[in-house]
């Protein structure tokens, strides 16, 4: 017995100092105000402050069209993608090799490549849409920043929902597939009424996965846009770092932060369903 806590004791310590300790220390921020490295205890003021100024709730709303365009774009792109690659195509192992580069590379490499795309003077993308749109800077529109932050975060991300999409579509036995085709079944029949109900629990991670994801992206957001033009970019944990680090709001910060935990937690627990789910199907 000791020697099993022994061997669990280095992870487990590891955990509490990573994970367990900033995120109690951030609750016990979020009811203080920090003035020259001290806590001063202020109650809810700091949730106070939050939840009635107009830049959270904007940074809210930017969050919320974000992920939905984000979420929603990625797993259709995705199921699209899982769905040819669930065939017999030539060079499979080479198209997602490519597909997959942009998920090891890391969020500020991938937002600066995109950010360089739609420099006004220099960038491929923007000499080619540009003069398409009436010769505006792309990132210098709200619209056009929320287009490009959310293509650059789906194009990011598309390869993980991909694989778990390809996997779950690949545990589908082709019998079935066969016996609803030649009971007269088209494509789009035998997709909605027996593809999409059998891999909904691994549909369900996914969403699940890429809510949280777009709950907590900041890298992106910062090399891509930087939260602008003005605050039209600026998402709730870009909201977070600024009050924090720019403007030495420590308190209001953490507020937003257990805010933002509470939001994950919702996601979290309906990834965990969804992947206890998968696994009892899986296990049958």
């Amino acid at each position: 017995m000791w020697i099993l806590l022994l061997l669990v004791a280095p992870a487990a310590l590891l955990a509490v100092v990573v994970q367990l300790y900033p995120t109690l220390y951030s609750f016990y921020l979020s009811f203080g105000k920090v003035t020259a490295g001290v806590v001063t205890l202020v109650g809810f003021d700091n949730y106070a402050w939050v939840l009635s100024s107009s830049k959270f709730w904007e940074s809210a709303r930017v969050t919320l069209v974000f992920g939905v365009a984000f979420v929603v774009l990625t797993c259709v792109i995705a199921m699209a993608l899982a769905l040819v690659f669930n065939t017999s195509i030539r060079g499979k192992g080479i198209y997602l090799t490519i597909i997959f580069i942009p998920w090891i590379l890391s969020e500020i490499t991938s937002g600066v490549i995109w950010r360089w795309m739609f420099l006004r003077d220099y960038g491929v993308l923007q000499n080619v849409l540009g003069p398409l749109l009436g010769d505006v800077t792309i990132l210098a529109t709200p619209a056009g920043a929320v287009s490009v932050l959310v293509l650059s975060n789906v194009w990011k991300s598309v390869a993980f929902a991909l694989l778990l999409l390809l996997t779950a579509l690949q545990t589908i036995s082709s019998e079935i597939d066969e016996a609803a085709r030649l009971d007269g079944a088209g494509v789009l029949r035998r997709l909605f009424s027996i593809t999409l109900p059998l891999i909904r629990p691994t549909a369900t991670v996914v969403v699940a996965f890429m809510a949280i994801q777009a709950v907590n992206s900041i890298g992106m957001v910062m090399s891509v846009t930087e939260g602008g033009p003005g605050s039209s970019t600026e998402i709730l944990s870009l909201f977070m770092y600024r009050q924090a680090m720019d403007f030495g709001k420590f308190g209001v910060g953490s507020a937003v932060a257990v805010i933002m935990f509470f939001v994950n937690l919702v996601f979290a627990l309906s990834y965990l369903r969804a992947l206890n789910r998968q696994s009892e199907l899986g296990g049958r």
